[in-house]
């Protein structure tokens, strides 16, 4: 059976293309294809650009036809919203999310341009703005509506589904952070944290195996009236993230890993935290979290929000919501775990992505074995979708737990990468075939900085030695100069090492084999100083530990790295340019590697320098 799982359309949206016949996944977001980080388009550029053989059924993360929740993703307009999307970015044609959000500013005078030079399209404009006015909001037109727009989508490029299925947003996000982590087919806890879906934020699910799960917890995103019109916004832990993020003038959705990074500069404002935890109740009976509503909506308030930034400064209004966040999730653990007490905790959901919050479960908890879903915000949910319609039909998916790496993207041949290479005439390459790993190694070992562009992409937001920039930790300039010149992004912000698994007890005081760049350990301090740029000012670091089998190329360039240093340690971000997505094909590659000011770029065995 061959199925499209999807976050079809809104944040992160993404597909999961599963053949259960054939064994094999394949997976990516749209932002990877556009280019526009956390796209919200739905998948019809992925579809644009990759040739599936067939598609039986497809699946999509979001159940909520009746739009009890206010979510808006399921109802009628939302389809038109989309399409209207779709021609203006025809119309403008953004390369990057900075682009788009200036064209986005400017779109009334843009449209009246291009009535001009483009009438057709802007007719089509008018009368799509025409037809969401007259659309209702109620279950029967938002099913049929929302899955016309989809079968007309995925028909547009050839394919005939023969069934589209709809699922709960939250059972999207556990199912696949089971069946992927090493507790698959034991009793383990599945616990999801993000903004919301589907009316909650948070949901927790205990499977004893694949065919046997219940739910336990949920907590609701219940919504309020912020002004009195229609306006609403959500209680939830994670947009309470959102907004605190938003009160530093960071972007919402986007920027919460720059406000983790922030606070740990700052000192916690006890005032504050205590009024945030006194408006936060844990309900152990049946283990939910709520809010106060009138203590709590003040938090919502961007205004009176970036009022107390000012009274108490921006490192320490970050590290209040960073340390709230991280009490709150562990009072919480807590009282499950008294009520199940097992050793396995799986993660998923946006807030999923906070390392220091789930360092705080990993050293404050009873869980210690724990897995976070690699794609852990929306885009995780497409791997979902698809697991619960193969489950649906019974097709074995035992198979998906061996991937424990998620490399789901696609690949480019050596012939496709020479190719492109040619087409630039502002650099030159040389072929290393397969010594490449050790010759990047000498090359970072001396202070280079480099990128690597090999095998299939990841899937999620850690680059994991396949779409990588990396340096070497040694070099106390290492830090500076990629944040400074290379991703020209925030001084603040820390660098994730890789790290050879067997070098792992002798650098961390506790750790265990984790390989995704999702949770963080505390190094030992003699280590430190030889590696200043592998931790964050608190200590910590989010590493990968890797071991051959996980990646044999990657394996072999930190190999020769300790062979050279000492340390099989080196600086890994994610090969794009800040605010930019990470590099999908070869001239993405090139282009960032130019951008960049990178020294050298090491694409499937070629190594690439710039003319002088």
């Amino acid at each position: 059976m061959k199925i499209l799982g999807s976050k079809f359309f809104g944040h992160d949206s993404a597909v999961c293309y599963l053949d259960t016949a054939k064994k094999e996944i394949f997976a990516i977001s749209t932002e990877r294809v556009t280019r526009i980080k956390h796209d919200s388009i739905d998948v019809s550029p992925i579809l644009e650009n990759y040739n599936f053989d067939s598609i039986d059924a497809i699946a999509h993360s979001f159940s909520d036809f009746s739009n009890k929740s206010k979510d808006n993703e399921l109802i009628a307009k939302n389809s038109v919203k989309q399409q209207k999307e779709r021609l203006f970015r025809k119309l403008v044609n953004p390369s990057y999310v900075k682009d788009l959000s200036d064209f986005k500013a400017k779109k009334n005078i843009i449209l009246f341009q291009k009535v001009f030079t483009n009438f057709p399209l802007i007719l089509n404009y008018i009368y799509l703005d025409l037809k969401k006015i007259f659309l209702k909001d109620n279950v029967n037109v938002n099913k049929k509506n929302i899955t016309s727009f989809i079968l007309n989508t995925v028909k547009n490029f050839g394919y005939k589904p023969k069934e589209i299925k709809f699922y709960d947003h939250h059972k999207c996000h556990a199912f696949p952070a089971y069946i992927f982590s090493p507790f698959f087919e034991e009793k383990a806890l599945s616990l999801t944290i993000d903004g919301k879906g589907d009316g909650y934020f948070s949901k927790l699910y205990l499977f004893e195996n694949i065919n046997s799960y219940k739910l336990i917890g949920s907590s609701k995103a219940d919504s309020f009236n912020v002004i009195n019109n229609k306006r609403y916004k959500w209680f939830s832990l994670g947009l309470l993230y959102e907004h605190f993020t938003a009160a530093l003038d960071l972007r919402p959705g986007s920027d919460e890993g720059k406000v983790e990074a922030r606070a740990a500069f700052g000192k916690v404002n006890q005032d504050l935290l205590k009024e945030l935890k006194s408006a936060t109740k844990i309900n152990k009976k049946n283990l939910s979290i709520s809010f106060l509503k009138a203590e709590m909506s003040k938090f919502y308030d961007i205004d009176s929000l970036r009022k107390i930034k000012e009274k108490i400064g921006e490192e320490d209004f970050a590290s209040v919501i960073q340390t709230y966040l991280e009490d709150i999730v562990v009072e919480y653990l807590d009282c499950v775990y008294q009520k199940h007490p097992t050793n396995n905790l799986c993660l998923s959901g946006g807030v999923a992505a906070n390392i220091i919050m789930t360092l705080n479960i990993y050293e404050r908890t009873k869980f210690k074995n724990i897995y976070v879903l690699p794609p852990m915000g929306d885009d995780g949910t497409a791997l979902g979708s698809a697991i619960l319609y193969a489950l649906s039909k019974k097709e074995d998916i035992s198979w998906l737990n061996k991937l424990y790496m998620p490399y789901f993207g696609d690949s480019f041949s050596r012939e496709d990468v020479k190719k492109a290479l040619l087409t630039f005439n502002n650099i030159i390459f040389d072929d290393c075939e397969l010594n490449w790993p050790e010759i990047a190694a000498s090359s970072v070992a001396s202070g280079k900085i480099c990128a690597l562009f090999h095998g299939k992409m990841e899937f999620g937001p850690r680059a994991l030695g396949c779409r990588s920039i990396i340096a070497n930790p040694m070099l106390n300039n290492s830090r500076d100069k990629i944040n400074s010149k290379v991703k020209k992004r925030p001084s603040y912000q820390p660098f994730c090492p890789s790290i050879l698994e067997s070098d792992r007890q002798r650098l961390f005081h506790n750790s265990f084999k984790h390989k995704h760049m999702a949770l963080a350990f505390r190094m030992k301090k003699k280590h430190i100083e030889h590696l200043p740029c592998a931790v964050h000012i608190d200590g910590t670091a989010r590493p990968q530990f890797v071991e051959k089998k996980d990646n044999p190329m990657y394996y072999r360039y930190l190999k020769e790295l300790k062979k050279i240093t000492g340390y099989g340690v080196s600086l890994n971000t994610s090969f794009n340019l800040h605010g930019r997505t990470i590099v999908r094909t070869p001239q993405d590659a090139v282009i960032d590697f130019i951008d960049c000011n990178l020294d050298e770029l090491f694409i499937e065995g070629y190594r690439v320098r710039r003319k002088n």
